[in-house]
């Protein structure tokens, strides 16, 4: 009795033991890397309103992607040693991380990416090689050692002449993804003046405008006074005389041509004391 009722026992415990799974990894596409579905895809937007990263520090694993989300303007993601910003890593290390220059426009649908898959958790150092943004300090590090390296980094590039551009894509895959997927909004397009508005004039252009427009002196009007000027003539008279004067040019009245005028007297000098 007692060996019937251990062997239901024994039965009972067998049965009841799980049986032996393998776990089936769970991947993820993403730009054409298969990634654990346990690693994350770190969101990072380059450009827009500001020629920034946001955000422009990153901790992340071995095994995560980093997904820079380009936005307004023309950018790169390029890999600088630490002591020497805006300059490619490239030069040495063929390796180095470059995107290219991807640029977004308005009234884009999708947005250009680069899926740099993360393999080492050494701090790395990345700029923008597009004119002087890394000057103007779009500069970002992955895994900094502490929060004051990247004000460190942005302050030496600030203090270079200019940047240099990296060579081939290297260090990730260049792809997109629809604009309602990107983890920001676009600056608003810029809007044109409307049709047929009138540019505003320039100062000395106006100025010139005025003097242009002035109306121009009448010739006759000239004449005129030139002429009653030159007849202007000294007449001598004796005292009670009278004298009839032509009227010349605007001191003539309407119907007058002539005007009389009688000469008075000199009143006599008194005599000295």
């Amino acid at each position: 009795m007692l060996f019937f009722t251990g062997s239901i026992l024994f039965a009972a415990v067998a049965s009841a033991r799980p049986s032996r799974m393998i776990p089936r990894q769970q991947f993820v596409d993403v730009g054409g890397f298969k990634i654990n579905a346990a690693n994350r895809i770190i969101p990072v937007v380059v450009g827009g309103t500001q020629d920034t990263f946001v955000p422009n520090t990153v901790t992340a694993s071995v095994g995560d992607i980093i997904q820079f989300q380009f936005s307004n303007g023309n950018h790169t993601v390029t890999q600088s040693a630490q002591d020497t910003p805006c300059q490619p890593l490239q030069a040495t290390v063929a390796t180095a991380i470059h995107s290219g220059h991807i640029p977004f426009q308005d009234g884009q649908t999708t947005v250009g990416t680069f899926n740099m898959p993360v393999t080492s958790t050494d701090t790395m150092f990345l700029y923008c090689a597009t004119g002087p943004h890394c000057q103007e300090g779009q500069v970002m590090i992955v895994n900094p050692t502490d929060d004051q390296q990247i004000v460190n980094y942005a302050k030496a590039a600030a203090s270079t002449n200019s940047s240099v551009d990296g060579s081939a894509v290297s260090g990730g895959t260049v792809a997109s993804i629809p604009l309602e997927a990107a983890a920001f909004v676009p600056a608003p397009a810029q809007q044109d003046p409307p049709a047929g508005a009138a540019p505003a004039a320039e100062a000395p252009a106006a100025a010139e405008s005025s003097a242009a427009s002035a109306p121009a002196a009448d010739p006759a009007a000239t004449t005129s006074s030139a002429d009653a000027a030159s007849a202007i003539t000294t007449i001598s008279a004796a005292a009670g005389a009278t004298i009839t004067l032509p009227l010349i040019g605007d001191a003539a009245l309407p119907g007058t041509t002539t005007v009389i005028v009688t000469v008075t007297p000199t009143a006599a000098a008194a005599p000295a004391a």
